[in-house]
């Protein structure tokens, strides 16, 4: 059976019944990390460490080795775990996948495995058993704009709730990123938890004064002076970025995201698209969605382009050896400095 990562992590947690196979893949290590840290006691329960019968596989992998471990009695009864986190052992040739194959689809009642790799060829055989056979859970990496769900589960999970703009300036904070970094953010809302006491209600100002620890946030509040022209603030911001051993690259990408996204944002309005249309085009929560509205009428779409050209320019600048965080302050006075 198919599974979300939250519902098979949700059923270790609470003990309920499930096949001897487990499966997580995917990119995002948070949710094979949870899952990880409870599958010991979710098949041994009170046993001590010391009688646990557990196997781990975690690189160059024995086909040999990993038979014997799955098929052996454990010798103090009761039950074994094999724990395969060899991320190449889907990827071996044709016989040893049918080796392979022949091990995980003939597991014995006595046995449990877990396998937790990044990668898995969906289309193979051996996957469309395991599917089916045991249990499967894909973990994706979340985008900020897919957040919502995610952090009113780990409010609710500590009986909590965020205030609307509480949760949309998390959201708001992890913006500019790729993907969000969960295990740190899981961090932070306990942090939150703590941070609030009896108060069961999350507030914008609690947000903002705990998640200071973000490397996000300080990233954040660049994106925003450039997005409201602040130029001191920016500069300083910069070179807070320069301080802490931040690649100007990295950064120049970071503002290069913004420039752009305010270049969107004012494009799509003057097509007359309201912010719910927008946030939708963009992926985007609307929250941010309804700054950047505000934001972008301090530019002209001229500027924005320029600005663009300018950062492009750097782009290519730097990696010939050109100046860099001195470079970036002269762009950010020429665009910021208009008014």
């Amino acid at each position: 059976m198919e599974l979300t990562p939250e519902k098979l992590i949700e059923m270790l947690e609470q003990g309920e019944a499930l096949p001897n196979v487990l499966l997580m893949y995917g990119e995002e290590g948070y949710y094979r990390s949870k899952a990880a840290g409870l599958i010991k006691k979710y098949v041994f329960g009170d046993v001590p460490a010391e009688d646990m019968e557990i196997s781990v596989f975690d690189r160059d992998t024995d086909l040999k080795r990993l038979n014997a471990a799955v098929n052996t009695y454990p010798f103090f009864g009761g039950q074994s775990l094999i724990i395969i986190s060899d991320d190449k052992i889907f990827a071996a040739e044709k016989k040893q996948k049918e080796n392979l194959e022949t091990v995980l689809l003939n597991v014995p009642e006595f046995c449990r495995v877990f396998i937790s790799v990044s990668k898995i060829d969906k289309r193979g055989r051996i996957f469309k058993k395991l599917a089916a056979d045991g249990a499967a859970a894909e973990c994706k990496p979340l985008k900020p704009y897919q957040l919502k769900p995610w952090l009113d589960a780990e409010a609710k999970k500590r009986g909590c709730r965020f205030e609307y703009e509480a949760e949309q300036t998390v959201m708001e904070y992890l913006s500019a990123a790729e993907t969000v970094p969960l295990l740190l953010l899981e961090q932070e809302i306990e942090k939150l938890f703590v941070y609030a006491g009896q108060r069961r209600i999350w507030t914008k100002a609690d947000v903002e004064a705990v998640f200071s620890a973000l490397p996000e946030v300080s990233r954040f509040a660049l994106l925003n002076a450039i997005a409201v022209k602040n130029l001191p603030e920016a500069l300083a911001l910069l070179q807070n970025e320069k301080k802490h051993g931040g690649s100007a690259i990295a950064v120049a990408g970071l503002i290069a995201f913004q420039v752009r996204r305010l270049a969107q944002v004012k494009e799509l309005a003057a097509q007359g698209m309201g912010q719910q249309q927008i946030a939708s085009t963009l992926k985007m929560a609307p929250y941010p969605v309804k700054k950047l509205l505000e934001q972008c009428r301090a530019f002209t779409q001229h500027e924005l382009a320029e600005f663009m050209l300018a950062l492009a320019d750097f782009n290519a600048a730097i990696r010939y050896g050109g100046r860099q965080f001195e470079m970036l302050e002269e762009i950010l006075i020429r665009f910021l400095g208009r008014r």
